[in-house]
């Protein structure tokens, strides 16, 4: 039996995403093998890590500046490698309780800040990080303790290797997705119809992530007054307060509102646009559903690269405003371009998507797990060099 430890806190949505794609693909393909996900914040019952999961929409949505701050004084090795030895006291017994309690024979980590407490209470069981960020990442995601950084671009693979971590233990797969984003040719109409929207007009999906975080009333409005041929659905997460004052409002046309919803995937393969903020998770679940996209805002720091990945791409655009979104917009539904200027960023998008990151990483994963079992005790690392020679 195979045991596999996946590590990810809900310091918004894309973490937990991630966990949950690479645990689906598990199941997929070895039934056999036990997975769990752990949030060990979470689990910790002192102040900060504690309240992690409910401050990070709260910071993100109101003081982005002291987001920006602490990333910007945090971003360098010598740095973080200070923090975490400050904030080790605070999470010991945690994360002790946790290898107390568990013996898994690989962990797979999709948090930066996770790499180095668990290397503490495990080490030596082979971690591997899977970082989401796409470009601009913390310089945390590459703590020297991973065995092995599986990142989603080039560019950071540069930064894992100017971090320490040798260039033959960093692989450019692509960040995890569940198999529910991945567009199916000519499904669309059938989406389309499953979710009660308009065949006769193209829908427009607003989204903030599952905090529902962002100018999405302000964004919603100036679409609605700019009258596009267009309906507008927006999902507003676990944002209840707002869910509640977009149900009070009175629109001009079409526009469906939801809370957390289950079948985001679907809603993503069947609307014409999602706008939304630059996450690296959202963004790799648009391009594995065909959908072009349009950045209303990132957070400053590690999603301002996420920027240059779409619009370099040329799978959608950066409108930092609601007249810039509703530019955009314009652009794509009644422009002089349009729909060709469409069809053009769903295609791009599609070759952005990397639709079996997560079945690659969970090949590489089990790879690991076999041979670190099936060898003389060798070191996290030295199992990893024997799946690279098996390959």
């Amino acid at each position: 039996m195979t045991n596999i430890l996946i590590a990810f806190s809900d310091t918004g949505g894309g973490h937990r995403a991630a966990a949950s794609a690479l645990r689906e693909e598990f199941l997929r393909v070895r039934p056999d093998v036990m997975t769990e996900l752990v949030d060990p914040f979470a689990l910790c019952p002192r102040w900060p890590f504690r309240s992690l999961g409910e401050s990070y929409p709260t910071v993100i949505e109101h003081a982005p500046w002291l987001w920006h701050a602490g990333f910007r004084l945090t971003n360098t090795p010598d740095r973080t490698r200070f923090v975490q030895r400050l904030a080790w006291p605070a999470m010991r017994a945690t994360f002790r309780s946790i290898a107390d309690s568990r013996t898994p024979d690989v962990i797979v980590s999709t948090h930066p800040l996770l790499t180095a407490p668990l290397r503490r209470v495990f080490p030596e069981t082979p971690i591997v990080v899977v970082v989401t960020d796409l470009i601009t990442g913390h310089v945390s995601w590459y703590d020297a303790g991973a065995d092995l950084a599986i990142v989603p671009t080039a560019r950071a693979r540069e930064a894992a290797v100017r971090c320490g971590i040798p260039k033959e233990f960093v692989r450019i797969i692509g960040v995890p997705v569940s198999r529910q984003f991945v567009a199916i040719p000519g499904e669309r109409s059938a989406r389309i119809e499953a979710l009660g929207w308009s065949a006769a007009r193209p829908t427009i999906l607003l989204a903030g992530g599952a905090d529902g975080v962002g100018p999405l009333e302000s964004l919603s409005v100036a679409l609605d007054r700019a009258q596009l041929p267009c309906d507008i659905a927006i999902v507003a997460g676990r944002n209840a307060s707002l869910a509640s004052q977009l149900r009070a409002r009175r629109w001009h046309g079409t526009v469906h509102i939801y809370d957390f919803v289950p079948n985001f995937a679907e809603m993503l393969r069947a609307a014409a646009v999602l706008v939304t903020k630059a996450g690296p998770g959202t963004i790799s679940e648009a391009c594995a559903s065909g959908c072009p996209i349009i950045l209303h805002g990132a957070i400053p720091g590690q999603e301002t690269g996420n920027i240059d990945f779409v619009t370099c791409g040329r799978a959608g655009v950066w409108a930092p405003s609601p007249l810039a979104v509703t530019a955009a917009l314009h652009a794509w539904l009644v422009g002089r371009d349009a729909p060709a200027a469409l069809r053009r960023a769903s295609a791009a998008a599609l070759r952005l998507a990397r639709p079996e990151a997560a079945a690659q990483i969970t090949a590489q994963v089990l790879a690991i797990a076999d041979a670190a079992r099936e060898s003389d005790a060798p070191t996290p690392r030295r199992a990893i060099q024997i799946t690279q020679t098996a390959a």
